[in-house]
């Protein structure tokens, strides 16, 4: 990119559309995240009233696991299809049935290969690899997640957010009101109830939004039967992001499984309690960095600006979240249970510390797919997310879930110097042009498709 300078974009408009397009963006994303996020919470909240807390730290760490699996089962085929969909004027039908279709058979497979290779410490669900009933659950759970996002991808890449938020919701309503009804129905529960009640809301929510659409659009069922071929595509760029996306969310969802492996499953459960009230935290800077890439891919000569807003408010929003943390994040706690809140408590002050590092990593992600340095970026954040787990590990063995948070904070610390440079430099209205034999070239309009969301999802 060379030096970034203020200024206007080259089609003549003004600064302030850049900035308004930045806030806009940032809202709706924003708007989505608090409604699941707030949904999620409820969850469980209801979870951990109405199961012991090594319940929840099994299923928690089972979700853990299966998030982590989802995405790589995805295979990029959902960066796909947010690039060509919409160049498309038919047979886009085609192209969904056979991305979703490929990459539930990969997460099956996937899925199956981890039950039977991992021990079940590292999975949450009991008798996972061992007993048909787990590991078919467990499998399906997991096909079920990887068919959830691909199908989110192309619902946002053709319909917009609104149908995407809509099955998010029903999603995150029927899993509530399921793991409420199995925990009644049944005589006696374990982490194989919360973990159904995951993968019925997925279910329901696929089959209720394709429902929706066969309603509401005309559907000829040849058109949907996948040549030999449809996926060829992207290759180079949509892995490098595919990368990327993996590193910057693979902390997120590894912790619970940390915890049940360095610790108890009712520590896992404390932590990921304490995980999801910390989530919240990171609501605002995540949208504003996600914002900041739509936002400098589409005025790319007004990306300092941006840049000064996203990171101002993010931190901003970070520092008025530790403070919440320590006056009354106890007392959010609660709605978990005593026990919860007296474990938690000291653990989500330091979460919400680490914020502050997750921002600047965020932001320097963001002006590294800006520059179109992909690639690089990750391998720093692959790098470093292996010291994050690293860290998380040796303070998890060395005390309870706050010595897991010490550890991982320390790392981030780290994380802060590395980051820091480029982040101030941008900052102050200059960026460098990079070590020697890399390009400084801005993201293209694909690239900017192919890029998914910052650490932290919520």
């Amino acid at each position: 990119m060379g030096n970034a300078r203020m200024g206007k974009h080259s089609s003549g408009r003004p600064r302030t559309s850049a900035l308004s397009f930045l806030v806009r963006s940032a809202a709706a994303l924003v708007s989505t995240s608090l409604l699941t996020s707030g949904l999620g919470f409820l969850y469980w909240a209801a979870a951990a009233r109405l199961y012991d807390a090594s319940i929840v730290g099994e299923s928690a760490t089972a979700i853990a696991a299966m998030s982590l699996l989802a995405p790589v089962a995805m295979l990029g085929l959902g960066t796909l299809l947010i690039a060509e969909l919409p160049q498309r004027t038919e047979r886009r039908g085609e192209l969904v049935v056979a991305a979703t279709g490929l990459s539930a058979a990969a997460g099956a497979a996937l899925a199956l290969a981890a039950a039977l290779v991992l021990p079940e410490s590292v999975l949450g669900l009991p008798g996972i690899g061992s007993e048909w009933g787990s590991t078919t659950l467990f499998v399906v759970g997991v096909a079920t997640q990887v068919v959830g996002l691909v199908f989110d991808q192309a619902l946002l890449s053709t319909k917009g957010g609104g149908l995407q938020l809509g099955r998010n919701t029903v999603f995150a309503v029927v899993k509530l009101a399921a793991v409420i009804a199995l925990a009644f129905a049944l005589s006696s529960t374990t982490s194989l109830s919360v973990f159904a009640s995951w993968v019925i809301g997925n279910v329901a929510s696929f089959v209720t939004t394709v429902g929706w659409v066969a309603r509401t659009q005309r559907v000829r069922w040849s058109r949907l039967v996948p040549r030999p071929g449809v996926l060829a595509g992207r290759g180079r760029t949509a892995a490098a992001h595919h990368a990327l996306n993996l590193a910057l969310s693979t902390p997120y969802f590894a912790m619970p499984i940390v915890a049940n492996v360095t610790m108890t499953s009712q520590q896992a459960g404390y932590l990921y309690a304490t995980w999801s009230v910390a989530a919240f935290v990171f609501v605002l800077p995540i949208a504003l960095s996600t914002a900041l890439f739509a936002s400098g891919s589409k005025f790319t000569d007004e990306v300092i600006p941006q840049f000064r807003l996203s990171l101002r408010y993010s931190v901003l929003a970070c520092l008025a979240a530790t403070v919440v943390a320590v006056l009354g994040g106890k007392y959010v706690l609660y709605v978990f249970g005593k026990d919860y809140a007296d474990a938690g408590h000291t653990a989500l002050i330091l979460l919400a510390v680490s914020g502050l590092g997750l921002v600047v990593k965020d932001h320097h992600v963001a002006l590294s797919r800006l520059r179109g340095r992909v690639g690089r970026e990750a391998r720093l954040v692959w790098t470093l997310t292996l010291l994050e787990l690293v860290g998380a590990t040796i303070g998890g063995l060395t005390g309870d879930i706050e010595g897991l948070a010490t550890g991982w904070l320390l790392v981030v610390g780290l994380e802060m110097l590395v980051y820091g440079p480029m982040v101030l430099s941008a900052y102050r209205g200059r960026l460098d042009s990079g070590p020697a034999g890399e390009s400084g070239r801005s993201a293209s309009a694909s690239d900017a498709d192919l890029a998914g969301s910052p650490s932290m999802p919520s």
